[in-house]
């Protein structure tokens, strides 16, 4: 009998998953890919290593496959979203590649750049101009006397 290695039992939770119980009949992944002619732990394997999505996909028309009648295709792909969760993270993941082998974190630093730079960009100009004269001065005369409010007595300096 072949014993099974640590690589492959990091697969149980999602092969030994039951997909349905009748009676005293449970159907699990592995006993639906075993009756596809399939190596189970190689299909979860390669299913490890495709996109989430591809995966779904895949896992759905295996299942459909299976049993048409049982699981129409949305029913299907209900089933294989909650399968794929149960196998181990994607290799590439959890490996410590370089900066740019992540575009996720390269976005999120661009964002964040964009993000300080339209906040640095706004602040020069919400402080404005450091004297008053001119047009804008005079406007404010005006809202003055608008909501009656006495004009101010200071006197702003000009350079």
């Amino acid at each position: 009998m072949t014993r099974l290695t640590d690589h492959e039992r990091r697969y149980d939770a999602f092969l030994f998953a039951s997909l349905c119980e009748d009676d005293e009949t449970v159907l699990s992944v592995l006993s639906v890919l075993a009756r596809q002619d399939l190596d189970p732990w190689h299909e979860a394997a390669r299913l490890a290593d495709q996109p989430k999505e591809q995966a779904i996909n895949s896992l759905a028309a295996r299942i459909w496959q299976s049993d048409s009648e049982r699981w129409p295709p949305s029913e299907a792909s209900i089933l294989a979203i909650r399968l794929i969760e149960l196998l181990p993270p994607h290799r590439h993941s959890r490996s410590d590649s370089g900066f740019a082998e992540q575009p996720g974190r390269m976005t999120l630093w661009f964002v964040i750049g964009m993000v300080l730079g339209s906040i640095a960009l706004s602040g020069n100009t919400l402080q404005g101009p450091t004297h008053s004269s001119g047009p804008a001065a005079d406007q404010a005369g005006i809202l003055a006397a608008q909501n009656n409010v006495p004009p101010s007595t200071e006197v702003i300096a000009t350079d």
